[in-house]
């Protein structure tokens, strides 16, 4: 099955993903993540918290599709 997915999807799917994989952290451990979900949360105007996030996410997008090719099966 072949799922395509918006950058916006995609970039929620990534942090619902470190919030999982922080959850299962010692708390000791959690800070940096907490700070990625921070920065990385959509406010009402639809951009991310530190608006550098969003241009990160898609300079990653980018590499990962020149990477993988545009129609990589996952």
């Amino acid at each position: 099955m072949t799922m395509t997915l918006t950058k916006r999807e995609a970039f929620e799917a990534m942090r619902c993903f470190l919030a999982q994989f922080n959850e299962r952290e010692p708390p000791e451990r959690r800070r940096t993540i907490e700070q990625i979900l921070s920065w990385t949360e959509i406010e009402a105007d639809g951009g991310t918290s530190d608006p550098a996030q969003w241009h990160d996410w898609e300079k990653a997008v980018a590499l990962a599709i020149s990477r993988l090719g545009p129609s990589s099966e996952g």
